[in-house]
């Protein structure tokens, strides 16, 4: 069987790293996806409402493809290594994002609500802070949103990153939440586009996931596995 981690991070781990954590972990395929909001070429023209608050910065693409040609060098016969991006929607810079990522072809691009569209970020903004009616319309709003990034051709994504990661942000849920993820699986499903199970949503929201898992199952919809996580967080 092929084991697949199709969502990693660099910002605060070195490639050999993160090879040699895979090599471990018996993964034949493995994947590099670095936000782009980790690249200061994007940061001089959006202010980003999500970002790490340490980590590595990219100056540009250029630098983050040296990043590969290590990669060649440490790879472990037979194992895969994509060469992608994490990339984030929101209509207010959708166009900005398009440019710079569409300037490049990568192995396959994941896409991720990382911020409502007042900019405030979904795992952080309103936590601890919302009762069950506002956490509920929080859910909606962030739900929208992913509807949205599903339907756009902003860029070529192929996998919907963390689909409940809003959950980091307040433990209520709408009552009919298992509605709201079927219809969001058969979404995708129809843009030909898979739901990520996410390894560090797993660590907090393991329901959630399952129902998730569960969506994707009723409504045909492919699903991703990705651990989201570098070694040193």
């Amino acid at each position: 069987m092929t084991l697949a981690d199709n969502h990693n991070h660099i910002l605060l781990a070195r490639i050999t790293e993160m090879l040699a954590s895979a090599k471990a972990n018996m993964i034949s395929e493995f994947s590099v996806t670095e936000h782009v909001s980790q690249f200061r070429e994007l940061r001089e023209f959006i202010r980003f409402g999500s970002v790490h608050p340490n980590g590595r910065i990219f100056h540009g693409v250029k630098e983050y493809n040296e990043e590969f040609r290590k990669i060649d060098q440490a790879a472990y016969s037979g194992m895969k290594i994509n060469r992608r991006l994490e990339v984030d929607f929101s209509p207010c810079f959708e166009k900005t994002v398009s440019d710079f990522v569409n300037q490049e072809e990568w192995d396959i691009l994941l896409c991720s609500v990382h911020e409502f569209e007042d900019g405030r970020d979904v795992e952080k903004s309103v936590r601890g802070t919302l009762g069950p009616a506002a956490a509920n319309e929080k859910w909606i709003e962030y739900l929208r949103l992913e509807h949205a990034a599903l339907e756009s051709d902003f860029v070529p994504f192929k996998v919907l990153s963390h689909p409940v990661r809003v959950s980091r942000a307040t433990q209520t849920v709408p009552v009919n939440l298992d509605d709201h993820l079927l219809d969001l699986a058969r979404v995708a499903r129809s843009r030909n586009k898979a739901l990520e199970l996410n390894g560090r949503d797993i660590d907090y929201a393991p329901d959630l996931v399952r129902r998730l898992a569960s969506a994707g199952s009723k409504s045909g919809c492919r699903v991703s596995l990705g651990s989201g996580l570098s070694p040193s967080k």
